[in-house]
């Protein structure tokens, strides 16, 4: 099967002058050269369709670390370049319709700490103009992760100091 991958366009930030991919290719599809990655695809379904051609069972050791690097490079490209920047927490509350004084990491680490937001989603939406679904609470968010079987790996999210206000434990 031959796709195509589009070359990445950027949008310049307004407020920051920051020029951002509205693409991002992934070093990780760059691994399997008889692979195309198309970047107009949410990654999740690229890496269904790169799983399929290799034949990692969903769910096997090496789906799961193949999935772990896919993400943890995603996350780099994405957001964690820029995780000291305060505009990219504002940016990131702003993605979850979060209002009100957001002049500071801390302040937005405090309105985030009450948000339960599938991580994967979170991640497709950023270079998108929709907003990943927001839940009501821990269990409806759990529900929805093990039925899609969006899981980000809790030992990366752990070390990142944005992804960490993120986590939840899931039962």
């Amino acid at each position: 099967m031959t796709r195509r991958t589009q070359a990445p366009s950027s949008q310049t930030s307004a407020s920051s002058g920051r020029k951002t991919p509205s693409h991002v290719h992934l070093s990780f599809f760059d691994r399997f050269p008889a692979f195309e990655y198309d970047d107009t695809q949410p990654v999740i379904s690229e890496f269904s369709s790169l799983s399929l051609a290799r034949g990692w069972k969903n769910g096997s050791k090496t789906w799961k670390k193949n999935w772990k690097l896919c993400m943890s490079e995603f996350y780099d490209n994405v957001i964690g370049a820029h995780i000291n920047d305060p505009e990219t927490w504002q940016q990131l509350c702003h993605k979850l319709d979060i209002e009100g004084d957001l002049g500071s990491i801390t302040k937005c680490k405090k309105a985030l700490a009450k948000v339960h937001v599938n991580i994967v989603d979170l991640l497709e939406c950023w270079t998108k103009d929709h907003s990943p679904r927001i839940f009501r609470n821990k269990a409806a968010l759990a529900n929805y992760t093990k039925q899609n079987n969006r899981f980000f790996s809790r030992d990366l999210a752990k070390q990142d100091k944005l992804l960490r206000v993120l986590l939840r434990r899931l039962v």
